[in-house]
């Protein structure tokens, strides 16, 4: 047994139902090293806790002689006692701040992993932007829509949409650029495949026509200029 459980035993017996805070303002010891030596005797079966949350002395365990830290011996005996007490005081500190730093090292490592999962404001405000935007959630779905539905959709000039880079006009139509860019990768097309199309391709397709970007090769397949 520490010498700084020995001092706390035999306080508890002197002053039976004090509680930690008691203790450690009596002994003139920190919070955490009295905690954790109620805690050792507890387990030990020295002491056990009463319904109002201080501490006994169990019946039976040991006589006050044994716990007293000044028990006689002479000077050399107290010092080796005050020595030894020393050292237990310190131990116990050093186990305080172990925990303590593991604590810490737990707490920022949560707090990193919130910060990975928690996008910037500009960010959410992207999102946010891209999707209640009505005529950027119709581009993103269907690919196209015509001007004149696109006007009637549009929270702001239709020219702010392609100044922004997320609409292109093509003929009667405003184009989402993926829409545009993969439909453009499907040339040369056979005049066979236009059955095959979505009305959205037929629709891209013909605008494509009207605006010269796109021509009949040999009545067989359609290419597309530059």
């Amino acid at each position: 047994m520490s010498g700084v459980d020995r001092k706390v035993l035999a306080f508890l017996k002197s002053n039976p139902g004090a509680t930690p805070r008691e203790v450690a303002d009596a002994l003139g010891l920190p919070y955490n090293v009295v905690r954790h030596a109620l805690l050792r005797l507890r387990e030990a079966g020295y002491v056990i806790r009463s319904s109002r949350g201080g501490y006994l002395v169990r019946v039976g365990f040991p006589a006050l002689d044994d716990v007293e830290v000044t028990q006689g011996g002479g000077s050399d005996s107290r010092s080796s006692a005050s020595v030894a007490e020393l050292v237990g005081v310190i131990e116990e500190l050093k186990s305080v701040v172990m925990e303590l730093k593991a604590r810490v090292d737990r707490l920022e490592q949560e707090i990193n992993l919130l910060k990975k999962g928690i996008p910037t404001h500009k960010a959410r405000q992207r999102k946010d932007k891209k999707v209640t935007d009505p005529l950027l959630s119709i581009l993103s779905s269907k690919g196209l829509v015509t001007l004149s539905e696109a006007r009637k959709l549009a929270s702001k000039p239709i020219e702010v949409y392609v100044n922004e880079g997320v609409a292109i006009p093509v003929g009667d139509y405003l184009v989402n650029p993926e829409f545009l860019n993969r439909f453009k990768k499907k040339f040369p097309l056979s005049v066979g495949e236009i059955e095959k199309m979505s009305p959205e391709e037929r629709g891209l397709l013909d605008s494509l026509i009207k605006e010269g970007l796109v021509y009949l090769h040999a009545g067989r397949e359609y290419r597309i200029i530059g």
